[in-house]
């Protein structure tokens, strides 16, 4: 699957692509579709504790054990 970009740039289906096509480049949030990362991964672990609405969890380190889970692929 190629990415898709919307006009400014951002890959906006991160979700359907695997890390070595998102690392480094900005990438719409694949839980949330709200945060543009502006360097994929930067700052994922702060945004999947606090403010994702796309990843459920009590605790952060649940919320960010849930993210990177459900979207596995996107890491190395």
């Amino acid at each position: 699957m190629a990415a898709r970009r919307n006009s400014e740039g951002t890959i906006i289906n991160a979700s359907e692509l695997v890390v070595d096509e998102v690392v480094g480049d900005r990438v719409l949030c694949p839980a949330c579709h709200d945060k543009v990362f502006q360097v994929w991964p930067e700052g994922w672990d702060a945004h999947a504790a606090h403010r994702c609405s796309g990843v459920a969890g009590n605790t952060e380190e649940e919320r960010k054990a849930n993210f990177k889970h459900r979207w596995s692929q996107l890491f190395r």
